[in-house]
Protein backbone atom coordinates (compact mmCIF):
# COMPACT_ATOMS: atom_id res chain seq x y z
CA UNK A 1 0.00 0.00 0.00
CA UNK A 2 2.87 2.35 0.64
CA UNK A 3 3.89 1.93 -3.04
CA UNK A 4 0.55 3.35 -4.15
CA UNK A 5 0.89 6.26 -1.76
CA UNK A 6 4.43 6.94 -2.97
CA UNK A 7 3.24 6.87 -6.61
CA UNK A 8 0.45 9.29 -5.77
CA UNK A 9 2.94 11.57 -4.03
CA UNK A 10 5.27 11.45 -7.05
CA UNK A 11 2.38 12.28 -9.43
CA UNK A 12 1.42 15.24 -7.27
CA UNK A 13 5.03 16.43 -7.18
CA UNK A 14 5.18 16.26 -11.00
CA UNK A 15 1.96 18.28 -11.22
CA UNK A 16 3.44 20.87 -8.84
CA UNK A 17 6.55 21.11 -11.06
CA UNK A 18 4.34 21.63 -14.10
CA UNK A 19 2.40 24.32 -12.29
CA UNK A 20 5.64 26.03 -11.24
CA UNK A 21 6.76 26.14 -14.90
CA UNK A 22 3.39 27.54 -15.96
CA UNK A 23 3.58 30.11 -13.15
CA UNK A 24 6.96 31.26 -14.47
CA UNK A 25 5.49 31.68 -17.97
CA UNK A 26 2.56 33.66 -16.60
CA UNK A 27 4.84 35.91 -14.55
CA UNK A 28 6.89 36.67 -17.69
CA UNK A 29 3.71 37.50 -19.62
CA UNK A 30 2.51 39.80 -16.84
CA UNK A 31 5.91 41.53 -16.68
CA UNK A 32 5.78 42.08 -20.45
CA UNK A 33 2.29 43.63 -20.24
CA UNK A 34 2.93 45.89 -17.25
CA UNK A 35 4.75 48.64 -19.19
CA UNK A 36 1.87 48.80 -21.66
CA UNK A 37 -0.64 49.34 -18.88
CA UNK A 38 1.51 51.96 -17.18
CA UNK A 39 2.24 53.86 -20.38
CA UNK A 40 -1.39 54.92 -20.71
CA UNK A 41 -1.42 58.67 -20.51
CA UNK A 42 -3.27 60.13 -17.61
CA UNK A 43 -4.75 63.51 -18.37
CA UNK A 44 -4.95 66.18 -15.75
CA UNK A 45 -8.24 67.44 -14.36
CA UNK A 46 -7.70 70.72 -16.21
CA UNK A 47 -7.24 68.92 -19.51
CA UNK A 48 -10.28 66.76 -18.85
CA UNK A 49 -12.43 69.86 -18.22
CA UNK A 50 -11.04 71.51 -21.36
CA UNK A 51 -11.95 68.42 -23.38
CA UNK A 52 -15.41 68.40 -21.85
CA UNK A 53 -15.98 72.07 -22.76
CA UNK A 54 -14.77 71.43 -26.30
CA UNK A 55 -17.18 68.51 -26.65
CA UNK A 56 -20.05 70.64 -25.35
CA UNK A 57 -19.26 73.41 -27.87
CA UNK A 58 -19.06 70.89 -30.69
CA UNK A 59 -22.40 69.40 -29.71
CA UNK A 60 -23.98 72.87 -29.57
CA UNK A 61 -22.66 73.70 -33.05
CA UNK A 62 -24.02 70.43 -34.35
CA UNK A 63 -27.47 71.28 -32.96
CA UNK A 64 -27.44 74.69 -34.66
CA UNK A 65 -26.15 73.40 -38.01
CA UNK A 66 -28.71 72.99 -40.77
CA UNK A 67 -29.91 69.44 -41.17
CA UNK A 68 -28.48 67.68 -44.16
CA UNK A 69 -29.74 64.51 -45.66
CA UNK A 70 -27.75 61.58 -44.42
CA UNK A 71 -25.09 60.37 -46.80
CA UNK A 72 -25.74 56.98 -48.19
CA UNK A 73 -22.78 54.69 -47.80
CA UNK A 74 -22.19 51.18 -48.97
CA UNK A 75 -21.50 48.23 -46.76
CA UNK A 76 -17.80 47.56 -46.31
CA UNK A 77 -17.87 44.48 -48.48
CA UNK A 78 -19.06 46.40 -51.56
CA UNK A 79 -21.92 44.04 -52.37
CA UNK A 80 -23.93 46.90 -53.83
CA UNK A 81 -21.17 47.78 -56.29
CA UNK A 82 -20.83 44.16 -57.34
CA UNK A 83 -24.61 43.88 -57.81
CA UNK A 84 -24.63 47.00 -60.01
CA UNK A 85 -21.80 45.57 -62.10
CA UNK A 86 -23.71 42.31 -62.53
CA UNK A 87 -26.58 44.27 -64.08
CA UNK A 88 -24.39 46.26 -66.48
CA UNK A 89 -20.70 45.78 -66.93
CA UNK A 90 -18.38 47.60 -67.63
CA UNK A 91 -19.39 50.98 -66.20
CA UNK A 92 -17.56 54.25 -65.79
CA UNK A 93 -17.11 55.64 -62.28
CA UNK A 94 -19.55 58.45 -63.08
CA UNK A 95 -22.23 56.04 -64.31
CA UNK A 96 -21.71 53.72 -61.39
CA UNK A 97 -21.94 56.59 -58.88
CA UNK A 98 -25.11 57.83 -60.57
CA UNK A 99 -26.76 54.38 -60.50
CA UNK A 100 -25.85 53.86 -56.84
CA UNK A 101 -26.71 57.49 -55.94
CA UNK A 102 -23.29 58.03 -54.39
CA UNK A 103 -20.79 60.82 -54.51
CA UNK A 104 -17.74 60.00 -56.64
CA UNK A 105 -15.29 60.17 -53.69
CA UNK A 106 -17.45 57.72 -51.75
CA UNK A 107 -17.54 55.34 -54.70
CA UNK A 108 -13.78 55.65 -55.14
CA UNK A 109 -13.17 54.85 -51.48
CA UNK A 110 -15.48 51.83 -51.60
CA UNK A 111 -14.13 50.46 -54.87
CA UNK A 112 -10.44 50.63 -53.87
CA UNK A 113 -10.82 47.64 -51.57
CA UNK A 114 -12.67 45.70 -54.28
CA UNK A 115 -9.92 46.45 -56.80
CA UNK A 116 -7.24 45.37 -54.34
CA UNK A 117 -9.03 42.09 -53.56
CA UNK A 118 -9.64 41.36 -57.24
CA UNK A 119 -13.44 41.32 -56.93
CA UNK A 120 -13.60 44.18 -59.47
CA UNK A 121 -11.22 45.02 -62.29
CA UNK A 122 -10.50 48.39 -63.88
CA UNK A 123 -10.14 48.63 -67.63
CA UNK A 124 -9.33 51.52 -69.90
CA UNK A 125 -6.20 53.45 -70.71
CA UNK A 126 -6.31 56.13 -68.06
CA UNK A 127 -8.42 58.02 -65.56
CA UNK A 128 -10.58 59.67 -68.23
CA UNK A 129 -11.78 56.44 -69.79
CA UNK A 130 -11.60 54.05 -66.85
CA UNK A 131 -14.28 51.39 -66.64
CA UNK A 132 -15.05 48.95 -63.84
CA UNK A 133 -16.26 45.41 -64.41
CA UNK A 134 -16.32 42.02 -62.79
CA UNK A 135 -13.36 39.78 -63.61
CA UNK A 136 -13.96 37.13 -66.27
CA UNK A 137 -17.36 38.45 -67.33
CA UNK A 138 -18.31 39.65 -70.76
CA UNK A 139 -19.73 43.12 -71.17
CA UNK A 140 -23.50 43.00 -70.86
CA UNK A 141 -25.79 45.93 -71.50
CA UNK A 142 -28.74 46.58 -69.22
CA UNK A 143 -32.17 46.02 -70.84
Amino acid sequence: MSDHIQQAIRMLELQVEGLDERRGELVKAIDALRPLAESKKKISKTAAKRNERTNERTNERAKRAPRRTARRSLPDDGETIIAALRVKSPQSPADLAKVLKLARPTLTRQIKALLKSGAVVATGGGPRNRQFSLPGRRAKEAP
